[in-house]
């Protein structure tokens, strides 16, 4: 036997027993929650809508209010000092985003602020920015896109819409 009494021996197993079942509580609530989320954006013009490539979507943990403006301003300013990053998702064709052709994203369930990029030859075209509040039910997110301060417009393109563009019945 170990020199303890019996007693002591059951009283420090409970014990301990007890201590593993409340951490294994905790860290089960500590578990983030996340929720199915379709993520969209909302282009200036349909003529930009058609100078874009690709869209690309950054979720940042920034729960502080403005955090937005503060991520859309270090990204047109090409800072590094950006907040965490909880999803930073494969870059979509536009077209796809545009015709609801995407699939929901698997995204964290708090505040966070959604980057919305849209790219032309892989350089940064439209740039927009949206602090969300994501509840468990999921949902849809929406985010402006703009065209940040000096950037060039592109040529225009002889399509009046998006759908012709992306079935390529126009230049």
């Amino acid at each position: 036997m170990s020199g303890l009494p019996v007693r002591s021996t059951i009283r420090a197993t409970a014990v301990g027993l007890a201590a593993a079942l409340v951490a294994a509580l905790v860290a089960g609530c500590a578990e983030d929650k996340t929720a199915s989320f379709s993520l969209n954006v909302v282009f200036p013009s349909t003529a930009l809508a058609i100078a874009c490539d690709e869209v690309k979507f950054i979720v940042f943990d920034d729960p502080n209010p403005g955090a937005c403006q503060r991520i859309y301003l270090k990204r047109i300013t090409n800072q590094p000092d950006l907040p965490p990053v909880v999803l930073d998702a494969a870059p979509v064709p536009v077209c796809d985003v545009a015709l609801g052709r995407t699939q929901p994203l698997e995204l964290p369930v708090g505040k966070h602020s959604i980057l919305a990029v849209a790219t032309r030859e892989k350089q940064d075209l439209l740039v927009g920015c949206a602090d969300v509040a994501l509840s468990s039910d999921g949902g849809e997110v929406f985010v402006d896109l703009a065209l940040p301060g000096a950037t060039l417009v592109p040529p225009l393109s002889s399509c009046l819409s998006l759908r012709d563009a992306c079935e390529k019945r126009c230049e």
